[in-house]
């Protein structure tokens, strides 16, 4: 939900199934599902919420994300036919991880050469997240272009070549 405010106001959202929304209208007034809390249908974060929802549809912002994800699979994937100790990747759209590992053979994660490669793309401008033992975390902005895709490859390449 962080997107549709830019986490700049709280405004949250849930999505549920047919069945599920049907069982909550059907339900008798005494058990009724009535769920809320202070600050819900708070104006100001629906407003800043729809008007974020247009600039998303009007800038064709989820096309962008899921094309330029494939162009960051694609690179993510290069790096690992390049890098013996890149192991598993993972993601969808714009948000991505790699794995690190010692050797793929045995799966070890390797979280000193991950936070090397993460220090590596920081003094190259990147950011990469280290998360959990030894996953590198990307995220770009829905609005990244092809050569800043390209651009975070070359970046990250350079930082394991330095490892």
């Amino acid at each position: 939900a962080k997107g549709v405010t830019s986490g700049y106001l709280p405004l949250g959202g849930i999505q549920i199934s047919d069945a599920i929304r049907d069982v909550i209208l059907s339900a008798d007034p005494g058990e009724s599902w009535m769920h809320g809390f202070t600050y819900s249908g708070h104006a100001a974060a629906c407003a800043v919420g729809l008007r974020n929802i247009e600039i998303i549809e009007r800038e064709g912002l989820i096309d962008n994300a899921r094309l330029m994800g494939l162009r960051l699979a694609a690179g993510l994937q290069s790096l690992r036919s390049e890098f013996q100790f890149v192991d598993n990747i993972r993601g969808k759209g714009l948000l991505w991880g790699i794995e690190i590992v010692a050797d793929r053979e045995s799966g070890q994660p390797d979280g000193a050469k991950a936070a090397e490669i993460a220090n590596a793309c920081m003094a190259r401008g990147l950011r990469a997240r280290n998360v959990g033992a030894a996953t590198l975390a990307f995220s770009p902005p829905l609005s990244i272009t092809a050569d800043e895709i390209d651009t975070i490859i070359t970046i990250m390449g350079g930082a394991m070549d330095a490892v």
